[in-house]
């Protein structure tokens, strides 16, 4: 089947085309004042940007998610005003970070390893993905949340554009775990690492 397209089409085409060449903008949706962008998504004030979403005012940013301030940052997620960060994850105001996860106020650090815990007591990756499976299924679309930006996002249609976000509130820490699954409150309490204060302070649930 042919497809006839307009000459108005051909020019709106044309002048897209025309200023993602000016921008060096490839691939790439909601891209917001930044240069040198290919395959990323969601990225403000920012310059080479590849294949990373959720970047803002960073620079040298490669398959990378979730990073803010930052600049030299490679195959490494969840990224805040840090510098020189390499296939690492969870790293905030740090600098010269390599292979490492969990790194907060750090400079010049290598190798530090993924740990797990439950209730802040560490335990083994077997045991937390085993405690992750089970508490995934019996919570099932539950999570704690604590604004009603989804409920406002359900309600009109699961459309972001008709989703008022200024009327978002926060949802009170006693009300976070109301909807709760009893047999998932069930499971959580029965765990050995359950810690009864911090269940509370999360949730709001005794």
């Amino acid at each position: 089947m042919k497809i006839e397209v307009t000459n108005t089409e051909l020019e709106v085409l044309s002048a897209l085309r025309l200023s993602a060449l000016r921008n060096k903008v490839k691939l790439s949706d909601g891209v917001n004042w930044s240069n040198g962008v290919n395959r990323s998504d969601g990225v403000n004030l920012s310059n080479g940007v590849n294949r990373s979403d959720g970047v803002n005012r960073s620079y040298g940013v490669n398959m990378s998610d979730g990073v803010n301030r930052s600049d030299g940052v490679n195959l490494s997620n969840g990224v805040n005003m840090s510098d020189g960060v390499n296939r690492s994850d969870g790293v905030n105001r740090s600098y010269g970070i390599l292979n490492c996860f969990g790194v907060d106020k750090a400079i010049f650090l290598a190798d530090k390893p993924r740990t797990y815990t439950i209730f802040g007591k560490e335990v083994s990756k077997e045991r937390f993905d085993e405690v992750w499976e089970k508490i995934h299924i019996k919570c099932g679309s539950w999570r704690p949340t604590y604004n009603n930006i989804k409920a406002l996002y359900l309600k009109h249609g699961s459309d972001w554009k008709k989703t008022p976000v200024s009327e978002a509130q926060e949802i009170p820490t006693q009300e976070v775990g109301i909807c709760m699954p009893q047999k998932a409150i069930d499971y959580v309490k029965s765990l050995p690492e359950f810690n009864a204060e911090m269940f509370e302070k999360i949730t709001g649930i005794k």
